[in-house]
Parts: structure tokens; C-alpha cells; sequence
């Protein structure tokens, strides 16, 4: 879970925290492609073409979204420049807050609990996920575990040099 999130190269710790979403995104796009492709198969009458279509739109919509704004987004940790930047691949690089300005906190939304940093000055304010949703489950309980050994340490050892 944790490896396939994170990349390590010169100077720089990547992290991916959404990439869980993919396969929400393919099957967002079977449901859309199936829902412009069977109407050229059976025939419907018009209140039900134009639900089947909304339906594949909606589809759609949401598949490009997570694409573009949830599974690229990496947060990078520049070692270097001792700076975290929030990164979408083509779209935009920002600099998110200096290491000396980082506080993780782990956050609980809807009883699951993730990782996120935010500022030192404003703990509870605006927030950025670094970790993908933890279930109470025993399951998520060792995501959480293999997270906090792999990802977690990594990074509170990279903050604290």
C-alpha cells in the first residue's frame, strides 16, 4: 500500500496519497462508457435515454475530476530547500509552507482516520492530506501500521534533520 505512494530520489521524498482512487476512476469510466453504448443497442424511449445519458455525464465528470485534482496531486519534500510542495503534474506547483512549519496531525473524518500536515501556527486550520483513509477495521488497522513504519517515519525524519 505504502510503496506504490511514495517515491524517493535525490533530494526529494514524493508522496501520492490518493492513489486508491484509480480504481474508483475505471469504474466511473465502464459505467460511462456503458451508458452511451447501450443505447445504441436496445432502444429506449426518451425520459430514460436522457436518465441514461445524465448518468454517463455524471460519470464522466467525476472520473476527470479525481483525475486531474485527487490521484496526481504529490506532495513533495524537498530536502534541499528544506520546503513542501503540493504538486499536479502539468498544472500547477505550489509552495505549501516550510519544514520548520509542518505539524502532522492525524485527523479523523467520519470515524476513519488519516494522515495530514498543516501548519505549527494554525494546527486545526487548512490541512493537507498525506495518507489515504484508514477503516477501523483490523485490515486498515495494518495500513495504518505499514504507513506509519514506512511513510511516517521517513518523513518526521526528514523534518527533523
Amino acid at each position: 500500500m505504502a510503496s506504490d505512494q511514495v517515491i524517493l530520489t535525490d533530494g526529494q521524498f514524493r508522496i501520492q496519497p490518493n492513489r486508491s482512487y484509480k480504481s474508483k476512476i475505471i469504474v466511473c469510466t465502464i459505467l460511462a462508457a456503458a451508458a452511451f453504448l447501450i443505447p445504441l443497442v436496445w432502444s429506449f424511449n426518451y425520459q430514460v435515454l436522457m436518465l441514461i445519458r445524465c448518468i454517463g455525464l455524471t460519470c464522466i465528470g467525476y472520473a476527470v475530476f479525481d483525475f486531474l485534482f485527487r490521484v496526481n496531486i504529490t506532495y513533495v519534500f524537498d530536502t534541499v530547500n528544506r520546503t513542501v510542495y503540493q504538486k499536479a503534474p502539468g498544472l500547477y506547483t505550489r509552495r505549501l509552507m516550510s519544514f520548520e512549519e509542518v505539524f502532522i496531525l492525524p485527523e479523523t473524518v467520519y470515524g476513519e482516520v488519516h494522515y495530514v500536515i498543516s501548519n505549527k501556527k494554525n494546527k486545526y486550520g487548512r490541512n493537507y492530506p498525506i495518507s489515504d483513509f484508514f477503516a477501523l477495521t483490523r485490515k486498515g488497522k495494518q495500513k495504518q501500521e505499514l504507513f506509519e513504519r514506512e511513510v511516517l517515519s521517513v518523513i518526521t525524519a526528514l523534518l527533523s534533520k
